[in-house]
């Protein structure tokens, strides 16, 4: 079962699945809106493992006409009201990328509205790479030019597929700039500005962090510390692998374990 609506406030929602709730945050979107063509694809390829394993999965977007000004701690406001008004309950939530930023986020300010947590690719800041990155593209995208292509050094250390990747991420970029990129600087900005370190250890949610040590934009040590500050945290980190952590066969057993889990 696949439908598409809206969660309170104008959240796009894709759902994919029925069964026990789970709320998956995605990471940086071009563009508010659900998928459509390949991307939307892509998207309920990536959702339907969970759904086999008896899920309903929410993947939800951020909120059209992010306002000026705009932080992650309103972008958590805005998904916490959101959990609230659908379900009525805490459900579990998922995030991979900038969707992980955005469940710690959720976690230091709203932990009511979360059963349990999974942060795929994400730590409490943002890494040296990735923030160099993501500030560039939103510099570039100010400029009307593309940026996508300065997320590469993140993904690959190969001397031989980092050119490759660059050029290949610079035509991708080229071909799907959005008409209008004033959500997308913002959000880039405010995850630029993102630090829940000294707020994790007051978060007693049960929560996976889950990684790939071959993903450039952090380091592992900065995904080790997010799992040790948080009180019920734990850590699995797969030597080799990129930041597509959540595309793995081995992710989705961790995952659907650990949501499984009964609390204790």
């Amino acid at each position: 079962m696949i439908r598409e609506d809206s969660l309170p406030g104008g959240l796009p929602c894709l759902t994919v699945g029925s069964g026990t709730p789970l709320v998956y945050v995605p990471g940086t979107a071009v563009e508010h809106r659900n998928p459509t063509g390949l991307a939307r694809r892509i998207a309920i390829s990536t959702l339907k493992p969970f759904a086999d394993a008896g899920f309903a999965v929410h993947l939800v977007n951020r909120r059209p006409g992010v306002p000026e000004g705009y932080a992650m701690a309103d972008a958590a406001t805005d998904y916490a009201t959101a959990i609230r008004e659908r379900f009525g309950r805490p459900v579990h939530v998922l995030g991979h990328s900038s969707g992980g930023s955005l469940v710690l986020q959720l976690l230091a300010d709203h932990p009511e509205v979360i059963d349990r947590a999974v942060v795929a690719s994400a730590a409490y800041r943002l890494g040296p790479v990735a923030k160099r990155a993501q500030l560039g593209w939103a510099h570039r995208l100010r400029a009307n030019r593309p940026g996508y292509h300065l997320l590469a050094p993140g993904i690959t250390r190969n001397p031989v597929l980092r050119p490759l990747l660059t050029a290949a991420m610079w035509a991708v970029g080229s071909l799907t700039k959005p008409r209008d990129a004033t959500d997308l600087i913002r959000m880039l900005l405010a995850e630029d500005a993102f630090d829940v370190h000294d707020r994790l250890p007051t978060v007693t949610t049960p929560t996976l962090v889950i990684a790939g040590a071959r993903d450039y934009f952090w380091t592992p040590d900065m995904f080790a510390e997010t799992a040790r500050l948080l009180p019920r945290g734990r850590l699995v980190l797969y030597p080799r692998t990129g930041h597509s952590v959540n595309v793995k066969r081995q992710f989705y057993r961790e995952v659907v374990r650990f949501l499984r889990a009964e609390t204790p």
